[in-house]
């Protein structure tokens, strides 16, 4: 037999304090992949790659908003990595976005793809 207690989920940035809940019985799972939950219609299994530079050069560490076209709705904002790349994942197949980069350095002005399509 085995002994099942009832678990949660922890989302949004909120890290757990693990060592309190093994105090508690609790098991940490250990999950290779992220888990991607669709709560409306605007999410999915699509997503919108690209990367960020400067003069044709990497430029990292600039912030990167995606928006829904038909309203100016903000959907994501992530930061592109050390190789200048970003993705926004969960969001509905072809969804029309236009996504917006920011020069961290405000040495440019921000920088906008439009018309994009989540695939």
């Amino acid at each position: 037999m085995f002994n099942i207690k009832i678990f949660r989920c922890f989302f949004g940035g909120y890290t757990p304090n693990l060592h309190k809940l093994k105090t508690y019985g609790y098991q940490v799972l250990k999950i290779p992949k992220p888990i991607t939950l669709i709560l409306n219609n605007d999410q999915g299994f699509g997503q919108i790659k690209g990367s960020t530079k400067k003069l044709n050069v990497i430029y990292p560490g600039v912030e990167v908003c995606v928006f829904k076209r038909s309203n100016k709705q903000l959907l994501w904002t992530t930061l592109s990595k050390s190789d200048g790349s970003y993705a926004f994942r969960n969001l509905a197949v072809g969804l029309e976005c236009f996504v917006t980069a920011f020069d961290p350095k405000r040495e440019y002005n921000a920088v906008i793809a439009d018309g994009v399509k989540a695939k």
